[in-house]
């Protein structure tokens, strides 16, 4: 489907690097917390974060180099148990000092399709054959912030989307929310996604 949106022609940060992880990481954080915030303020205000996740990566070079989240040849049990790691102390760092502490849940693609958004957030790594409202985005990390059962498609926070697509943010009336493009519920499947890269995220008061 070719799009009705203005597309983009100035490069910007996110066209030659692969740090779609790390963006899917504070999408999945702003979702949570300040979805209505404009982006570039929220940005500024955890400037911070950004700096201490940065300084966590593993890899770093193979993320700028646009190779994205690798971390070096793991059987896919250990891979899946290095990023869930990985994004648990991210968000862990995002949350310090904070009213909230993170709880980061593994779960499966079949979890997905009844999952209860109202409090939490899925992020999940997809594959090249995974098809968008627009199309393909590769590999990928992204963040589903909702679902719509009507119309049978989640609800996806994508840090590509506006580069390949153009901007086409919309809100969640459920969840206040914003997101900038679907796919469809049966679209997450085995072939389309990396079942073993699929955490969800919540917020939860402090102890």
């Amino acid at each position: 489907m070719k799009s009705s949106q203005p597309i983009q022609r100035i490069l910007a940060q996110g066209h030659f690097d692969g740090l779609c992880l790390i963006y899917s990481l504070f999408n999945a954080y702003k979702a949570l917390r300040s979805p209505n915030e404009k982006a570039s303020d929220f940005a500024y205000r955890n400037s911070n974060f950004w700096r201490r996740v940065i300084g966590n990566t593993p890899s770093l070079h193979n993320f700028v180099l646009g190779d994205g989240s690798d971390f070096g040849k793991l059987r896919n049990a250990t891979d899946a148990k290095v990023k869930q790691a990985f994004i648990a102390t991210c968000f862990e760092v995002m949350t310090d000092g904070s009213a909230v502490s993170s709880v980061v849940t593994p779960t499966d693609i079949e979890s997905l399709t009844t999952m209860d958004f109202s409090e939490a957030v899925a992020i999940l790594c997809v594959k090249e054959k995974a098809e968008f409202e627009e199309g393909g985005m590769g590999d990928h990390w992204v963040t589903i912030v909702g679902r719509d059962d009507d119309a049978g498609v989640y609800l996806v926070a994508c840090s590509y989307t506006n580069h390949a697509y153009g901007l086409n943010e919309r809100q969640d009336t459920k969840t206040e929310r914003y997101y900038n493009t679907t796919i469809k519920v049966d679209r997450i499947n085995k072939s389309t996604s990396y079942p073993d890269n699929i955490n969800v995220i919540q917020l939860v008061p402090s102890a």
